[in-house]
């Protein structure tokens, strides 16, 4: 595989953007050493070439540009931001951090103890925390349940040599895929393409994740997380659903539209609207190579927490049964489709959706399919996916609440929980 490259030419201002990304994620984490990946990655940020991270901080101010490292489970990615009279020298840096970061011992030791603080910060959060939870619950074993930004033990153990090595695995040339947005030509964009692949050229790829998917586990399992002094309850609750951009993940999107993607989904006029229950009940698949969750989100408050959650499970066997209407999955694909435009609006955002799907392993303009993809839909593909996937009598439930608050009535509703869980232990 080479490196591929794609152009969004766009003369109606100065600024450029360009993206560098790689198919490999958090998914690479070494057993025990979770978060070492985005680790890596933000280290090879502070320092590249012969500029610290103060001189090379200094040196992307003085262009007026941003240079950013993404990580997700399925990708890394570097994006810069620049005008177009500094992209050379945007570029040049950006190479730098891709090919010889500095990854110091003493940037390394910053970073954990601030790596160790956003720990705090996302346990501090309640709707962080339920999805950090929910997300290592759902499918015990899957590759995704590991959690991106690492534990308390896992940061303490990384090692910057060992990062220094796991950032060079992860940069190879032969996988790269480069996006270039703003006011330059094609003919440029490739030489800029071939300086940030000449960076990590000569390198072997790491070896590609493993997307082993466990079977899904039987029967409704629920968690608490027992925080104190909640008022409000932070609920997920979801199971298994089929990888981004085949086709029954297609089926599921007027579905998951139509339960809960919109304002007149069912989720937000049952649970917000008629009842005020939560200001927010939503639904949605995760966009991701190997199946990810069909998740279900609200936020009652502690005195309503388990009636909503008892009516969410309720309304979820009802879809799982029935499916969707003819009038819902009409107004929901002209929900979709209506709303396609707005995501590829501008240059820079056709170019980070054509290098997110590469790296997803999609073709470069699957958004541009989807409406035709949706149009052909008939209520049979619909309702046979919908039979294969929806679960609403094995799936996963968290919540973050007071425990001796919610317990009682779970086990009054038979909702008894299958675990208390402390809210600082993970």
């Amino acid at each position: 595989m080479t490196t591929r490259l794609h152009v969004e030419p766009s003369f109606a201002g100065p600024l450029c953007w360009f993206t560098a990304g790689v198919p490999a994620g958090a998914v690479l984490d070494p057993e025990g050493l979770e978060g070492f990946t985005r680790h890596a990655a933000e280290l090879a940020r502070r320092g590249a070439g012969d500029l610290d991270r103060a001189a090379l901080d200094e040196a992307i101010d003085r262009l007026g540009a941003t240079i950013d490292l993404e990580v997700d489970r399925d990708w890394i990615a570097l994006s810069a931001t620049c005008l177009e009279r500094n992209l050379d020298r945007a570029v040049e840096l950006a190479a730098a951090i891709l090919r010889a970061p500095q990854m110091s011992e003493r940037e390394h030791g910053i970073l954990q103890r601030e790596t160790q603080h956003e720990l705090d910060d996302v346990r501090d959060d309640d709707a962080s925390l339920v999805e950090r939870h929910f997300q290592r619950l759902c499918a015990p074993g899957h590759p995704y349940g590991r959690t991106v930004i690492g534990t308390a033990g896992s940061i303490a153990r990384f090692e910057a040599a060992a990062a220094a090595r796991h950032h060079e695995a992860l940069w190879s040339g032969e996988r790269l895929t480069v996006g270039v947005a703003g006011p330059i030509s094609p003919a440029r964009a490739d030489e800029l393409a071939g300086a940030l692949s000449a960076a990590v050229a000569g390198r072997p790829p790491a070896p590609p994740p493993a997307l082993d998917v466990p079977p899904a586990p039987q029967g409704r399992r629920i968690y608490v997380v027992d925080k104190p002094q909640r008022t409000q309850c932070q609920l997920v609750l979801g199971h298994l659903a089929p990888p981004y951009g085949s086709d029954d993940f297609v089926a599921l999107m007027p579905v998951e539209t139509a339960f809960g993607g919109m304002f007149s989904a069912r989720l937000m006029q049952e649970i917000r609207v008629k009842r005020g229950w939560s200001y927010g009940a939503s639904c949605r698949m995760l966009r991701s190579r190997a199946p990810h969750w069909f998740r279900i989100s609200l936020a009652p408050t502690r005195e309503v927490a388990v009636d909503a959650l008892a009516l969410t499970l309720e309304l979820y066997e009802r879809l799982a049964e029935d499916g969707i209407t003819a009038d819902e999955h009409e107004l929901a694909v002209r929900h979709l489709t209506g709303g396609l435009p707005f995501s590829i609006a501008t240059a820079r955002q056709r170019m980070r959706l054509a290098v997110r799907h590469e790296l997803l392993g999609l073709a470069s303009g699957y958004p541009a399919t989807l409406p035709d993809r949706l149009a052909a839909l008939t209520p049979q593909a619909v309702r046979e996916a919908t039979a294969r996937w929806l679960r609403p009598r094995d799936l996963c439930a968290v919540l973050v609440a007071t425990a001796d608050d919610v317990v009682p009535a779970l086990e009054r509703a038979g909702l008894a929980p299958a675990e208390i869980i402390p809210w600082d232990v993970y």
